[in-house]
């Protein structure tokens, strides 16, 4: 029997178990956004909090190439000052970041609702400032030399754990 790809895939009947809102710091590529956009869409986020300096990113080709359109499907707010926004936040917030004190990502399901994930700058990470108000640090094990992680790559990683 022959398989072939399918041309849609029905999201109506899949069911998230947990809601989630994306926090992202300043990010410096097009592309990251554009690729963390797609995957924030594949796995039903509805809110993505973006720092005001990536407006124009949302207008680059290289975003919208990456992204596939999937900004349409999104709701997107943009904050000056991260902190004032995430100290109004009421669901958990959690972070992505290799930290002295972060649990292994395959935990990440553990009594979690709703949450707010956050994802630092490519090459700085989270702010010490934002990881200090973080309920919840999380890292991704990695088994080889390099010491990280792509920011989209990690977004999929910690979206798919959240979703599992």
């Amino acid at each position: 029997m022959k398989q072939y790809q399918l041309e849609h895939q029905d999201i109506e009947n899949q069911k998230n178990s947990i809601k989630v809102e994306l926090f992202l710091e300043k990010l410096n590529s097009p592309a990251n956004l554009g690729a963390i956009f797609r995957n924030a869409e594949a796995f039903g986020v509805k809110k993505i909090w973006l720092n005001k300096s990536n407006m124009a990113d949302l207008r680059s080709s290289r975003f919208k190439r990456t992204s596939r359109s999937t900004e349409k499907n999104l709701h997107i707010e943009f904050y000056d000052n991260p902190i004032e926004v995430l100290k109004e936040v009421t669901q958990i917030k959690i972070g992505i970041e290799i930290t002295s004190e972060s649990k292994n990502i395959y935990h990440i399901q553990e009594n979690i609702q709703t949450c707010t994930l956050v994802l630092g700058n490519e090459i700085g990470g989270i702010s010490k400032e934002v990881i200090s108000i973080l309920d919840s640090i999380y890292h991704i094990p990695m088994f080889g030399l390099n010491s990280s992680i792509n920011v989209a790559q990690s977004c999929g990683i910690a979206l798919y754990e959240l979703n599992r």
